[in-house]
């Protein structure tokens, strides 16, 4: 049940140092306004998703060009970014890229989809994204617009390891809410993830999985640290208190 695209595809094609440098030396120069830079920030978002790699700079600086360029956004671009944007929880990303959107995207199907799976998410229904996701799996499979001299063409695009960042954020959310679980109530939290899955997941994240099905969670006393605060008053400030009451 762990990230099968992950799984069975370790990252391939790293993003060179020399393209990340080029991105970003465009966008901390007046390029980052060009519309001609299009193509190239859509391949660049392309490989951040296939290689697990994330700039949220880069993501907003699309979205931004799309609003001065109406005529040149794009709805199937702009999901991919926001599906891209939605493993970045607890983060608030997701919601600066809406931000950016026109009305008629929010109204459209793709988006809208997209934006219940993230409401869904941030209220911790999280059994409704997994039984969405198992129900509707192509809503992972995305494409990025690249533009040519004489046409476009789209560029089919998966969101790799989206599964596991998911499942990261849920455990952030287990972590802080929770100082034991029952092992059912995870597993439906964690989409299904049981026996050696489950296990392994619980050590990486250092729970304890008791054998009464239970889980133990980082306790709280471990989490936050005790101060001792030390106030000290110089006898000459008392000196007009003790005055009055005498």
């Amino acid at each position: 049940l762990m990230d099968e695209e992950h799984t069975r595809h370790p990252t391939q094609n790293l993003i060179t140092m020399s393209t990340r440098e080029e991105i970003s030396d465009i966008l901390r120069s007046i390029e980052r306004y060009n519309p001609g830079n299009l193509s190239r920030f859509a391949e660049y978002i392309r490989d951040t998703c296939q290689n697990e790699t994330y700039d949220i700079e880069a993501y907003l600086a699309v979205l931004k060009l799309y609003q001065f360029n109406p005529a040149k956004s794009d709805i199937e671009t702009t999901r991919t970014i926001l599906l891209k944007t939605m493993t970045a929880l607890p983060q608030n990303d997701f919601s600066l890229c809406l931000y950016l959107l026109p009305e008629e995207f929010h109204e459209d199907q793709r988006i809208a989809t997209l934006i219940e799976m993230y409401k869904s998410l941030d209220s911790c229904y999280f059994e409704e994204v997994w039984e969405f996701l198992a129900q509707d799996q192509e809503v992972l499979n995305c494409k990025v617009r690249i533009d040519t001299p004489d046409a476009f063409e789209y560029t089919d695009v998966k969101v790799v390891g989206f599964k596991d960042k998911i499942r990261e954020f849920i455990a952030h959310v287990i972590t802080c809410t929770y100082q034991v679980v029952d092992s059912k109530v995870a597993t439906t939290m964690l989409g299904g993830l049981q026996g050696a899955e489950l296990s392994a997941f619980c050590e990486a994240h250092g729970w304890r999985l008791g054998a009464d099905g239970k889980i133990f969670v980082a306790h709280q006393e471990e989490i936050v640290k005790s101060k001792n605060i030390v106030e000290s008053m110089r006898f000459e400030s008392l000196i007009p208190i003790m005055a009055k009451n005498c």
